[in-house]
């Protein structure tokens, strides 16, 4: 809810799911859905940071604007932490999907431009709920 208004992620929260996605491997296996290879959740952390540390950097180079925020960075690579790098693509998949759902209606109708600030924190939020109901 606070990107949806500010447009930032606190670097608290995120901090917050990194370590609970780190620390939840530690725990003896439980009935939740949530990876429990250490390694694949290291390397879904850092997987998740850079696809959109590369975006964010990528773009910069091309359009000289910063297309996202590394809070957006940051929430995807919590999220590899908490579930392991085999979602990371599912959820970025996801999360542009609905991001579009959500962006192309306002377009449509001229409330927004393509040059318009969207928070993708909601969406890899919503996306993250869906694998975890789902997978």
């Amino acid at each position: 809810m606070i990107d949806l208004k500010h447009y930032i992620i606190p670097d608290s929260l995120n901090f917050s799911l990194i370590l609970i996605g780190i620390f939840k491997n530690f725990l003896p296996e439980t009935t939740l859905n949530l990876n429990q290879d250490m390694l694949q959740s290291f390397i879904g952390g850092a997987l998740g940071y850079l696809i959109i540390w590369f975006i964010i950097i990528l773009y910069m180079k091309i359009r000289n604007v910063e297309a996202m925020g590394f809070g957006d960075a940051k929430l995807l690579s919590g999220l590899g932490f908490l579930f392991g790098i085999q979602s990371i693509f599912f959820i970025i998949f996801i999360a542009a999907i609905l991001g579009l759902v959500f962006s192309v209606p306002k377009l449509l109708t001229k409330k927004s431009s393509l040059k318009s600030a969207i928070p993708f924190g909601p969406f890899l939020i919503a996306a993250s709920v869906i694998y975890f109901f789902y997978f």
